[in-house]
């Protein structure tokens, strides 16, 4: 493939149909274990809902699509650290709008102890996430080619640099990661499970610039 007639662009609205299966893929068990409550594939309904939104870590607003002649080719997301806040109110409303109060504080308490395993970014970094390659699109620096946009950009913003949480089940997407220059600086062990999905182990790396 050739990189140079990719292109790299915002998210709108109308990407969810591609979007939601790619943040989906980048984290199927842990997305289960958080937003599935009634069934398994619950998930991929509350996050079509929360893209279509547009705000928070799961909006249109936030994310860009990797593209080559028309066709997604995958999916990074662009959060702001100095936001936490924000995403926190912004995601607490998307819940409950979407699963109703009962359930709104099951997924809640469900995502703050996630969150142990999978701490909000530190200020003056953005955080890199929800980021998935098509299956049949990888191995061909497409990944390679969505970091360095994210970098470029972070550094226009001003921003110190980047972190991510790669899975422990992941070791292709770590490698890639230490390839670009991040560097683990904490591990934690998890051992997470309800009915519809599981928590790993997750490592969080940093990149500064």
């Amino acid at each position: 493939m050739n990189l140079e007639k990719i292109n790299i662009r915002p998210c709108k609205p109308n990407d969810v149909n591609e979007a939601t299966p790619l943040m989906y893929s980048s984290g199927p068990e842990a997305f289960r274990y958080v937003f599935s409550i009634s069934e398994k594939n619950q998930v991929l309904s509350f996050l079509s809902y929360a893209f279509q939104n547009g705000n928070g870590e799961f909006g249109y607003k936030d994310h860009f699509i990797a593209e080559s002649n028309g066709v997604t080719l995958g999916l990074v997301g662009y959060r702001k650290s100095n936001d936490n806040l924000k995403y926190t109110v912004v995601a607490a409303k998307q819940i409950f709008s979407y699963f109703g109060f009962i359930n709104g504080l099951k997924v809640i308490t469900r995502g703050l102890t996630f969150e142990k395993t999978v701490p909000p970014p530190k200020k003056g970094l953005i955080c890199l996430h929800n980021f998935a390659v098509n299956e049949e699109s990888r191995g061909m620096g497409i990944g390679s080619k969505m970091i360095d946009f994210i970098i470029a950009k972070a550094k226009t913003d001003n921003y110190n640099g980047l972190c991510l949480d790669v899975a422990a089940t992941n070791p292709k997407a770590k490698q890639l990661y230490l390839k670009k220059g991040f560097k683990v600086v904490s591990i934690k062990e998890a051992n997470l499970k309800n009915k519809y999905g599981t928590v790993c182990g997750h490592e969080t790396l940093t990149l500064y610039f």
